[in-house]
């Protein structure tokens, strides 16, 4: 019979067939190209002395599970963010409706350069799958993006057009440079909040969405190996690919959802072990099925919470221990409640 030890380096030898660094390379590629061709179409506009929404727009990342390196090819898609400079002065807790406007157009105007480039290559190669008036998915060449549009309260020069040379504009960022955006986040973040904090309850989502795809390189820099752990990554790839393949045509947990969930199984079992006992990716997964079994099973359905366990600091988690224990408060009974580690929705 195989060892526990014996099954993480078979799981970890499969991951790694799968995750090549060339088809994680892909996303980053394509992603440039797609940048570049709307670059194109924002000049063709400016050359006829004609505006456009996109103008404003400084720089883009390529967050998600794709910076992560959580990637699975065609699973997975990127997750693109567009960022343009909001000076805090200029943003009005009474008047949120023009920054909703001004994303809707952005995305309007995307959108209707898409289909204008549909024309120009195989049309077959470029899909608009689906359009709201704050969120863009599209097919790229084989590979989907996710578009989301967000303000920055300072101009983040690691994001903006070009920043590591011509025509390359989003890149997987090194250890280091992960540090200095977490920093530059975990500034700029209670901006954000007391923002939130001032807005009324219409305008209030709009608000959290805006921060979490603002300050989603954040959610990268929590989910570092160094951080949680190689073993707690393959578990959570594991759960991507069998959620997928298991539950189409059923309810997801959305990637930060499982990844938070993996992250709290393993703390608690961690807790429970001994000091020394290594703690495998399959002990995470057998968890994560033993955890929702038992709910499914309690009479009584108690609240079952789970939260990011690393909360000493906003370096480790934005939301204060004290927040999260008042928000437990207004969980209702019979409820599996993942708890963000960026926001409180």
């Amino acid at each position: 019979m195989a060892s526990k030890l014996d099954c993480q380096n078979f799981l970890d030898q499969k991951l790694q067939e799968i995750t090549s660094p060339d088809t994680i390379n892909k996303y980053y590629v394509l992603a440039n190209d797609f940048v570049n061709n709307l670059l194109a179409k924002q000049k063709e506009i400016i050359s006829s002395n004609k505006t456009s929404p996109f103008s404003c727009i400084y720089g883009v990342m390529l967050s998600g599970c794709v910076q992560k390196q959580l990637v699975i090819p065609s699973i997975s898609c990127g997750y693109l963010v567009f960022l343009y400079h909001l000076k805090e002065r200029h943003f009005d807790n009474s008047n949120v409706e023009p920054f909703e406007k001004k994303h809707k157009d952005i995305l309007k105007w995307m959108k209707q350069s898409i289909e204008k480039m549909k024309n120009e290559f195989d049309k077959d190669e470029i899909r608009i799958l689906r359009y709201s008036r704050s969120s863009l998915r599209i097919e790229w060449k084989g590979v989907e993006y996710h578009i989301a549009i967000a303000w920055t309260f300072w101009k983040r020069q690691y994001c903006a057009f070009d920043y590591t040379q011509n025509n390359v504009h989003v890149y997987k960022f090194l250890a280091e440079q992960l540090q200095i955006a977490a920093s530059d986040l975990v500034e700029e973040a209670p901006i954000h909040q007391r923002h939130i904090r001032k807005t009324n309850a219409r305008w209030k989502k709009f608000l959290e969405k805006n921060m979490s795809s603002s300050l989603s390189l954040l959610r990268v820099y929590y989910m570092r190996g160094e951080s949680i752990g190689k073993n707690v990554r393959s578990a959570i790839m594991f759960l991507k690919m069998w959620q997928h393949y298991q539950m189409k045509g059923k309810q997801h947990l959305s990637n930060n959802s499982l990844e938070i969930m993996c992250v709290h199984l393993f703390d608690r079992l961690k807790k429970k072990s001994q000091c020394d006992t290594p703690i495998f990716s399959f002990d995470i997964i057998a968890e994560f099925f033993h955890s929702i079994m038992q709910f499914k099973k309690c009479a009584s359905k108690k609240i079952l919470p789970m939260e990011w366990p690393y909360q000493k600091n906003k370096f480790q988690c934005l939301i204060k221990s004290k927040h999260i224990h008042k928000y437990k408060q207004t969980f209702n009974s019979g409820d599996i409640v993942i708890l963000d580690n960026l926001i409180i929705r």
